[in-house]
């Protein structure tokens, strides 16, 4: 029966499994071991204080076609005391995944320096990255990253995530190598003062390589730190950007947008209870400037962080947002807008019934419209644009 059904609907039943469901379907039936293991080895794991890649190296060993399901890797990398004793078992597996898409590499329990990792580990890790099948990276929690691998990464990758990192001059040359323009996302968060050094190597002073020509979605810390450079990068993909989000932390500065001319998803994270009751005030001429920032804005995603009590809302006298208080006005500057989020929190039944009402008056021009969702999934955001 299995063989009448669309691959696509057996791909999309499989994909929704749980791990030990997926396991007991591999047991009942032979034609339901190879989809089974597609969906369990698509991502995978590998975490060092667990004694993970000993493992993994003998299941790669015992059962070599299951690296070719790995599709999505995640290397959790312990301190270079346990680094340095496997090191070589890793730089021996990275090449054997010939369909990888998305490779995460994150220190664990703090940074770790790029120099913990061998010669042959860096060298599987950047064949990696000029494969034509990879298209994401996401580096975490490592320090003094040689300026050489991100000029790499940007010419290489659609997708570049730099989390909490450092950058320090290479000894070697940056090579000079062709803007791919594949880049279409860069995500960039870090609370370390040296980010200039990092922006700086994505937008040179010499003529533009073009990394950032086809960018279409950033995921930008907007903190003190970070502010200055965020607003570098914005400016510089502002022809391009489709989808913006910004991690405002507790919004301690004025946010001041370039015009956006195809942005069509913004979305802001902020932290409450620090300014104050309410929303931070550096919010409100953000929203207030949106039809000449975003004038073709669709989706306005409004995250909210540390959710204060219900006794605290009331102290709030800042009145509803602009544009989207009782005479509607966003229908005449916000003509594409067709979604407002503002996910729900984790919060007690009586603090999130505060919540809610609170949103509801920041848009009440918007009760009724179907185009506010109060309950939009919490972290997942709204939905990427095509």
């Amino acid at each position: 029966m299995l063989s009448d059904l669309p691959q696509e609907l057996l791909e999309l039943i499989f994909t929704a499994l749980d791990p030990e469901s997926l396991r007991a379907c591999a047991l009942v039936s032979s034609s339901l071991v190879a989809p089974s293991q597609r969906s369990i080895f698509r991502s995978l794991v590998i975490w060092f204080p667990d004694g993970d890649l000993p493992k993994a190296q003998a299941l790669f060993s015992s059962a070599p076609h299951v690296t070719g399901y790995v599709r999505e890797l995640k290397v959790q990398l312990e301190d270079e005391e346990v680094l340095s004793s496997q090191n070589g078992v890793l730089a021996s597996i990275l090449p054997s995944f010939p369909h990888l898409e998305c490779l995460s590499i994150k220190g664990w329990f703090g940074p770790i320096r790029w120099n913990d990792t061998t010669l042959p580990l860096q060298s599987a890790i950047e064949e990696l990255m000029t494969s034509s099948n990879l298209r994401s990276l996401d580096v975490e929690e490592i320090f003094d990253i040689p300026s050489s691998f991100i000029v790499l990464a940007l010419s290489s990758l659609r997708r570049l995530g730099l989390h909490s990192i450092t950058v320090e001059p290479s000894e070697s040359h940056i090579p000079n190598l062709p803007a791919t323009l594949r880049t279409e996302e860069i995500s960039l968060r870090t609370q370390y003062p040296d980010v200039k050094s990092i922006v700086d190597l994505i937008l040179p002073n010499i003529p533009r390589p073009g990394y950032l020509d086809k960018n279409r979605r950033l995921m930008l810390g907007m903190h003190q730190v970070i502010h200055t450079e965020s607003l570098r990068i914005i400016a510089a993909t502002a022809s391009t950007l489709r989808h913006l989000e910004l991690r405002c932390g507790v919004f301690e500065l004025p946010l001041d947008l370039p015009c956006l001319p195809v942005l069509r998803v913004l979305e802001l994270r902020i932290f409450l209870g620090f300014s104050g009751p309410g929303l931070p005030p550096h919010l409100y001429p953000v929203v207030a400037a949106l039809p000449t920032t975003v004038p073709i804005i669709e989706v306005l995603c409004l995250t909210c962080y540390d959710v204060p009590g219900k006794e605290d809302w009331g102290a709030d006298r800042a009145g509803p947002l602009p544009l989207f208080d009782d005479t509607c006005a966003y229908r005449d500057k916000l003509p594409y807008l067709r979604r407002v989020y503002c996910p729900d929190r984790p919060l007690d039944q009586e603090d999130y019934v505060a919540f809610h009402v609170f949103v509801l008056e920041k848009f009440s021009g918007l009760q009724g419209t179907g185009v506010l969702d109060i309950s939009a999934g919490g972290d997942e955001g709204p939905p990427v644009l095509d």
